[in-house]
């Protein structure tokens, strides 16, 4: 309700009623950032074989780069576009990227 006390300030103060408060909305503090709450644990990297965009996958950031390229094999779309291919090098960009290169 705090926040949309700015946009609908007769409605919210309404609603506040009737959630059983006594106080007024208008004197109540805005609801205080916190910086925990916004970080993600997870990350969406793009998988490329063959510099073509097969699949996106979500891993914990900063997870090493033999881990990722784990991940990114474990796709079934990324195992089709490697079936019968050799690849010649994986690039892994730290919560960005992985790259095969056939």
């Amino acid at each position: 309700m705090r926040l949309v006390m700015p946009m609908m300030p007769h409605i919210a103060e309404e609603l506040w009623q009737k959630l059983g408060h006594d106080d007024m909305l208008a004197l109540k503090d805005w609801p205080r950032y916190e910086p925990a709450l916004v970080v993600e644990d997870e990350v969406t990297l793009a998988v490329q074989v063959g510099g073509k965009l097969r699949d996106t996958i979500r891993v914990e950031k900063g997870l090493d780069g033999a881990a990722v390229e784990a991940a990114a094999r474990a796709s079934d779309k990324v195992a089709r576009a490697l079936a019968g291919r050799t690849v010649k090098k994986v690039i892994v960009v730290p919560d960005r990227i992985v790259n095969f290169v056939v």
